[in-house]
């Protein structure tokens, strides 16, 4: 699994919150409280942050990080004279002098490293071969905190529940995978090799391009699965075009063959503040895809 990292720099006297890239190019955002940092925690989306500050400041910040979601692992650097024990999600680091600049890029060098060496092993979906949703943030993270437009597309199967029930989890793994095919494929069709394609978990699935060509590409899937549900169906359920199983209310229902809605975002029309938000929107549009008859592609045209 992918982890976000957040570097936390105690410095006596001092509260600084830097954004970096794995470059180690970034801003310096200065405050003198933890609520001001915290502020700015919300509106800054970074791939590492340093905060420096008091060790009881850096603690309340290293606990905000991680429920926040913006880092799951905390390097959190010490003077040496310092006495802190280590926390879970933390991995402290004693440093005799850590506000030296030479010595604070060498550090976050080194750090940097091993985060990338982490993330180059970052396991992928057994049953699709995909990346899973840590990637997927630290993507859409990183273009966001880089000012670029980019098309997100979410997407799930329609009927899914019922297939299973009707046919078992093991037949509903192979629909995943099929779904998982032809986002790939359609992404190699139409997209850039910058895109990214990301089994989120069960039947959901995401697309982050920035090929003018999307509405290519969403159609790609969406005639890609048309062609290759029948194969899933027995002979009698493809003929009628619907199967029959309970619904959540326990009740006899006829559901039909198996479609795929996608929503898609254009973060060029709508400003978007970080992941949570965009995920969000994609999924009040993919609701709407879902609420119409068939495979669908629906985008935003909401526009700031």
């Amino acid at each position: 699994m992918a982890e976000s990292f957040a570097i936390l720099i105690v410095e006596s006297g001092k509260a600084q919150l830097n954004r970096f890239n794995v470059e180690l190019r970034g801003e310096t955002l200065w405050t003198t409280g933890t609520t001001e940092l915290a502020r700015r925690l919300e509106r800054i989306r970074p791939e590492l942050v340093a905060v420096a500050g008091d060790l009881a400041t850096a603690k309340e910040l290293a606990e905000q990080l991680r429920r926040l979601g913006i880092a799951q692992s905390v390097f959190l650097i010490t003077p040496a004279d310092e006495q802190a024990a280590n926390e879970p999600g933390q991995i402290q680091v004693r440093l005799s002098d850590p506000s030296g600049l030479a010595g604070r890029e060498a550090l976050l060098r080194t750090l940097v490293g091993a985060m990338l060496s982490a993330q180059a092993r970052t396991p992928v979906s057994p049953l699709t071969g995909l990346p899973g949703s840590p990637v997927l943030r630290q993507d859409v993270e990183r273009r966001l905190t880089g000012g670029e437009s980019f098309i997100f597309l979410y997407l799930d199967l329609d009927n899914f529940k019922a297939y299973n029930d009707a046919y078992g989890f093991g037949r509903g793994d192979i629909a995943i995978r099929l779904l998982g095919s032809e986002v790939v494929a359609a992404v190699k069709e139409f997209g850039l090799p910058s895109d990214l394609c990301v089994h989120i978990g069960g039947d959901d699935f995401a697309v982050v391009t920035t090929t003018g060509k999307y509405e290519n590409l969403a159609g790609h899937i969406i005639q890609g699965l048309g062609t290759q549900v029948p194969s899933l169906y027995s002979e009698t359920d493809r003929a009628r075009g619907y199967i029959e199983t309970q619904n959540r209310r326990g009740e006899p229902t006829r559901f039909p063959l198996i479609t795929v809605s996608i929503g898609g975002v254009n973060t060029a029309a709508r400003h978007v503040r970080g992941y949570l938000q965009l995920t969000e929107v994609a999924a009040e549009v993919k609701g709407y895809a879902k609420a119409l008859e068939g495979s669908q592609f629906v985008m935003d045209r909401r526009r700031d």
